[in-house]
């Protein structure tokens, strides 16, 4: 192995262990406001969609950039598990070991787009967080028919052209994008994935 590939390998290598730390830390911070959420007489579902709203933001952010960086098959694997990532967020900090995958597949760059990931502050706000989503899912629904699928919750057909129908259910509905929504809040946010 030559010194710029060493040079690369240990700059992925480092990269994905911050994502990781990041990561082990939003769930750290999870657990002890569900911990501060129980003691203080929530419900077990009322404590967890507490607590994931508290770490809302940095959930957010860490999606983002992951998104943005793994390539296309491994956003594929992704969706097929973590889709749902519930009301606020709880159920995504309940794949831990799909994130990691994502994570382990991740570079320090862009893969597939040039749409970046956002930081926390712009992560937090919802209107510009249903922005980002937005542009992400036409961005990634244009690389192709199997991205088109997993977008929709439908198993790949390989060497299979996407049919009108295909499309016309991508537009209407985008079952991660409608798992976004619910983190976000907003009862009545739903993305149509148009392609023009």
């Amino acid at each position: 192995m030559g010194h710029q590939d060493r040079e690369a390998a240990s700059e992925i290598a480092g990269y994905r262990q911050y994502q990781r730390m990041i990561w082990q830390t939003i769930r750290a911070q999870y657990s002890d406001m569900l911990a501060d959420g129980k003691l203080g007489g929530l419900n077990d579902d009322a404590a967890r969609k507490a607590a994931a709203m508290g770490v809302r933001g940095d959930i957010r952010a860490l999606m983002s950039e992951l998104l943005t960086r793994s390539p296309i098959p491994a956003l594929v694997a992704f969706l097929d598990v973590g889709r749902d990532w519930g009301d606020a967020g709880e159920r995504l900090l309940e794949q831990n070991n799909a994130v990691l995958r994502l994570i382990d597949q991740a570079y320090p760059q862009t893969t597939w787009t040039t749409h970046g990931g956002v930081d926390r502050q712009t992560a937090d706000d919802d209107a510009r967080w249903s922005a980002w989503t937005h542009a992400w899912v036409e961005a990634f629904a244009a690389t192709g028919v199997t991205a088109q699928q997993a977008l929709s919750g439908e198993a790949a057909r390989p060497h299979e052209l996407a049919t009108e129908e295909d499309l016309s259910s991508l537009r209407r509905w985008a079952p991660w994008l409608i798992s976004a929504a619910a983190i976000l809040g907003a009862t009545t946010f739903v993305v149509a994935v148009t392609r023009e």
